[in-house]
């Protein structure tokens, strides 16, 4: 009899590590579902759009058939991204939206009203790294409007245009899961994106939302090599895309990403507090962009 019960509890184990398994390689084997969104002339809206992941992604979804909508802050910056949009997609529609959510977190969206968009991707953001005591005000201001209140106050704005069904890709980070030293206001946003995007998520039908774990990417500000583990902003535009529609409230895209932070969250915390404080240690000895 005992040995009976060990027998079933063995195989249910068995079956419960199967499934997770599968839970885990399913979204990243499955065919995207982007196509969804490209109705009726479809508009896609990227936030912090003129390098970068945020560039990428524009560049990924006109590939894929959707109209532009780009925003910057930096005017120049945006008609060059406008410009090469233009150029190698002259089918697409491209529109601009200049405004600093860093300092005001709720931009005038007068200018779109009217299209139809399908799709928001919520990817503007900034990181600067330093002891919070090193930290001035309006610096926690400026990042805690434009990671948080701006993507929320777009969002809001947004809902009652957007045609159905509809997509909202939010840009995450790891530091919100495993949050490092010298990165607390960052990382407290990026815990907050993910929050608000699995509440938005439920909250809502006929939209799906996601939020997007990201790991180390090369781009503008991260311009470490481009490796294994840490991909272009071009392919892990690619890799955001294919897992639209995989069900999931919160993944990290990119699968070498997903494994290493499963391994991670194997080790001891003292361990991990240690490996992340010298890392960022080095981070704050170089040159910091935003």
């Amino acid at each position: 009899m005992e040995n009976h019960l060990i027998f079933i509890v063995g195989i249910l184990c068995s079956l419960w590590l199967l499934y997770k398994l599968i839970s885990f390689i399913y979204p990243y084997v499955r065919h995207s579902n982007i196509k969804k969104y490209l109705v009726n002339d479809a508009y896609a809206i990227i936030t912090g759009s003129t390098d970068g992941i945020g560039k990428a992604i524009a560049i990924a979804l006109a590939q894929n058939g959707f109209n532009i909508i780009l925003h910057g802050r930096n005017p120049d910056k945006l008609q060059v991204t406008a410009t090469e949009l233009k150029t190698n997609y002259p089918e697409r529609k491209v529109i601009c939206l200049l405004h600093d959510g860093s300092k005001n977190s709720q931009m005038n969206i007068e200018a779109i009203k009217h299209l139809p968009i399908t799709v928001l991707v919520n990817n503007v953001g900034i990181g600067p790294i330093n002891e919070l005591a090193k930290f001035s005000g309006s610096q926690i201001d400026e990042t805690i409007t434009l990671n948080t209140a701006f993507p929320s106050q777009l969002t809001r704005s947004l809902l009652p245009q957007f045609n159905s069904p509809s997509l909202i890709l939010n840009v995450s980070s790891y530091a919100g899961l495993f949050p490092p030293p010298y990165l607390a206001v960052y990382a407290g946003t990026k815990a907050y994106n993910t929050a608000f995007s699995i509440s938005l998520a439920r909250e809502l039908e006929n939209t799906e939302v996601i939020s997007l774990i990201t790991g180390s990417v090369n781009t503008g500000s991260n311009t470490k090599p481009v490796k294994f583990m840490r991909p272009s902003a071009a392919t892990y535009a690619k890799h955001i895309l294919s897992i639209v529609g995989c069900g999931k409230k919160s993944i990290m895209p990119y699968w070498p990403h997903a494994i290493q932070t499963f391994l991670i969250s194997l080790l001891p915390e003292r361990m991990i507090d240690n490996a992340t404080k010298k890392a960022m240690q080095k981070e704050l000895n170089q040159p910091q962009l935003t």
